[in-house]
């Protein structure tokens, strides 16, 4: 973020709401970077809308990318489990088809979010868990996020 007198006295330029480029012109003049997680382009699943708000909109990673830089937004946020198969391994394929995707759209990957939450598996905690297999199995998982 860039802050200096001279910059400041532009904050006078962005008051009220704003849409679209005036979001864009201000994250410009004072050199603001903002990301996004990917599921903030997805169909908006949630426990109430188990299927999801918006019907017939992908979740998939290769479709929300796209969304997410038509947005105008930088940089992206993942949650691990987008990269694994059914067993939990990784899967080489589609981090291929991330990275190619991201060059594509000019996005940079922020941050790498570990899915300690939304499995049952985890109901009592990751790294907390009073279970010594468990709190492990975390910390493995930890380290391959």
């Amino acid at each position: 973020m860039k802050l200096d007198n001279k910059n400041l006295e532009k904050l006078s330029d962005f008051k009220g709401y704003l849409d679209n480029d005036r979001v864009s012109d201000l994250f410009d003049v004072f050199g603001i970077k903002f990301a996004a997680g990917n599921w903030c382009a997805g169909d908006f699943v949630d426990r109430f809308a188990t299927e999801g708000y918006n019907e017939g909109l992908s979740s998939d990673i290769l479709d929300q990318i796209p969304r997410v830089a038509a947005a105008k937004i930088e940089g992206i946020e993942f949650h691990d489990n987008i990269f694994l198969d059914d067993k939990g391994n990784i899967n080489e394929d589609i981090i291929t088809e991330v990275l190619e995707a991201l060059d594509e759209y000019g996005l940079t990957p922020t941050n790498m979010n570990t899915n300690l939450w939304g499995i049952p598996k985890w109901k009592l905690g990751g790294v907390t868990n009073p279970n010594k297999k468990i709190r492990e199995d975390a910390i493995e998982t930890l380290y391959n996020a």
